[in-house]
């Protein structure tokens, strides 16, 4: 089991997870409002897990590449437009993926920017999830629009082993 640790300060972020082997498929859903009375999907990752995604995520957002060189995969599975055109991530590389309630003391960001959203954040605006020592260090996503995540920077974060429960043989 493992924990992420923030980078700035070193102050557990996570409860223990365990590495999952890759990302999980988004969860299929019908858009209606959940047992909690929120609209948004179910989490992508079981609780007391943790994947990286390779491709990239969030903001910052740049044209897509010519019609000659774009397959029509949208890295990070996220796209939008503007006056240049179809834009595509090429925020970072390697988030930890995990179950939202897995994180661990974080406060939101005070940029009410980056919390937009229909029913919740997108995620698309950047870091919107801070270590109380101020460092930007997750974006959460869990709006009807997204999956239901919440993904750490690598940049932001370090992984180290979770010590071992007391009592544990």
């Amino acid at each position: 089991m493992d924990v992420l640790l923030c980078a700035a300060c070193g102050r557990p972020l996570t409860r223990p997870v365990r590495l999952l082997p890759g990302l999980p498929d988004s969860p299929s859903w019908d858009g209606l409002p959940g047992p909690d009375g929120l609209r948004r999907a179910p989490a992508r990752m079981p609780r007391g897990t943790y994947a990286a995604d390779p491709l990239p995520y969030g903001a910052p957002f740049v044209p897509a590449p010519d019609d000659e060189e774009y397959d029509g995969v949208v890295p990070g599975g996220k796209s939008m437009s503007d006056e240049r055109g179809l834009l595509v991530s090429a925020g970072p590389r390697g988030t930890w993926v995990l179950h939202p309630l897995d994180a661990a003391g974080l406060d939101a960001h005070p940029d009410l920017h980056r919390h937009i959203g229909c029913c919740g954040p997108c995620g698309e605006y950047g870091a919107n999830r801070l270590c109380p020592c101020g460092a930007e260090v997750a974006i959460m996503a869990g709006d009807c629009t997204t999956d239901h995540e919440i993904r750490f920077v690598p940049e932001s974060v370090r992984v180290t082993t979770a010590p071992a429960a007391e009592g544990a043989a």
